[in-house]
This record gives structure tokens, C-alpha cells and sequence, in this order.
């Protein structure tokens, strides 16, 4: 039987941006509940962006889609007019989207499992739920009350519902789906079928993928 060859030529760039997404979404809302401000969470936005870029590579489309995410964050930190926030958040959504389809694209057209497609089928994952999360906080903000969002899920100063939403985004991803916070309306409940059913079928493809290429190698 021979030995399958373990690669790790891009796994820091996956091990980074994952490090950055877990600062995201675990320690900048300690820190902006702690600190009040949202200036730590547009930073750490602005990491995982850069990380996201980086694990890609910095070719003209990708250095073109990061520049609008990038622009997009900063007209939303500096202005208080909502219409940036509104674009910032379909940049956002619209570049992690791109990111992940291009890191699930690379694992894909891979002919060997490897540490390499490992971490980018696990980045590629939690893409998604950093997706969906702003397109749920743009629905909240042109209709609110799209969604039940408990008091103590409001953090800072400004009541801010950002991490509410991914946590709420991870929930509906991986089919936990606890109840604390819910849709109100078809607009919000719509979205959230979608992610209720991507979740579920990237695993499904991914995991037949990854299985179907170790048992062809080991062949």
C-alpha cells in the first residue's frame, strides 16, 4: 500500500485566516462588551478580510473585490450615515462569499487528501456562516424586527445586534437551531431555509468528496 504524501504548502494561510475568523467571532464581542465601541469589531473584520485575501492570493481580481470590502469598511467606521452600512455589509458578504467559493473551488480540484484540503474545506465552512450573517443583519436593518433578538444579546453602548446575528448564522448553518433568537417574517425565514439546507449539502458533498479521492489514492 503506498504512503500518501501529507502537504502543508498552504496551511498557514488556512490556519490564519481561521485564526482570524475565531477572533471574529469569539473575541471581538467580549472585547466590544467589555470596552463599548464598535471600533474592535471593524478591526477585527478588517483582519479577517486581509486574511481572507491573503489565503487567496493577491491577484488583480481578488486585490479588486478585498479594495470594495475594504473601502466599504472604512465609509461605515468613519460615516454614521446608514446607506454605507448597508453597502459595507453587501460587500462583506459579497467578498467572504467569493473567498469561499474560490477555497472550496481549490479543495475540490484537488487529486489527493491532504492537510491542505482539510483546512481549506474547514475555512471554506465557516465562510459561510460569516455570509449569511451580514445578509441576516441587512434584513434587520431595512425591516427590523425581522428577527427576535433577546435584550442580552444586544451588546455595547449602540445595542449591537452584529453578533447576534453570526451566532444566530452558525446555529442555522450547522442545524442546531436553539430558539433564542428566530425570524419573524418571510423575508428573514426565506434566507434562513437557504442556510438551513446549505449547510447540511456542503458537508454531504465535501465529506463524499474528500472520502471518494483518499479511497481512489489508497486504490
Amino acid at each position: 500500500m503506498r504512503a500518501i504524501p501529507l502537504r502543508f504548502d498552504r496551511l498557514p494561510r488556512y490556519v490564519l485566516l481561521l485564526i482570524a475568523m475565531l477572533s471574529e467571532i469569539v473575541v471581538a464581542p467580549m472585547l466590544v462588551s467589555v470596552w463599548g465601541g464598535l471600533i474592535v469589531a471593524r478591526l477585527a473584520t478588517g483582519v479577517m478580510l486581509a486574511a481572507a485575501l491573503w489565503t487567496v492570493g493577491a491577484t488583480r481580481t481578488n486585490l479588486l473585490c478585498f479594495s470594495f470590502a475594504a473601502a466599504g469598511l472604512i465609509s461605515a467606521a468613519l460615516s454614521r450615515d446608514p446607506a454605507f452600512v448597508f453597502i459595507e455589509l453587501a460587500l462583506r458578504a459579497l467578498f467572504v462569499a467569493y473567498v469561499a467559493g474560490a477555497i472550496l473551488w481549490n479543495v475540490l480540484q484537488r487529486e489527493q487528501v491532504t492537510f491542505d484540503t482539510i483546512a481549506g474545506s474547514i475555512c471554506a465552512y465557516m465562510l459561510l456562516g460569516l455570509v449569511f450573517a451580514p445578509a441576516y443583519l441587512l434584513i434587520e436593518k431595512f425591516h427590523p424586527g425581522s428577527f427576535d433578538i433577546p435584550a442580552n444579546w444586544r451588546i455595547g453602548p449602540g445595542n449591537d445586534i452584529a453578533p447576534a446575528m453570526v451566532y444566530f448564522s452558525y446555529i442555522t448553518l450547522t442545524t442546531v437551531g436553539f430558539g433564542d433568537i428566530k425570524p419573524n417574517g418571510p423575508v428573514a425565514g426565506g434566507l434562513v431555509i437557504v442556510e438551513a439546507v446549505v449547510g447540511p449539502l456542503y458537508l454531504a458533498i465535501t465529506v463524499a468528496r474528500l472520502v471518494g479521492l483518499h479511497i481512489s489514492r489508497r486504490g
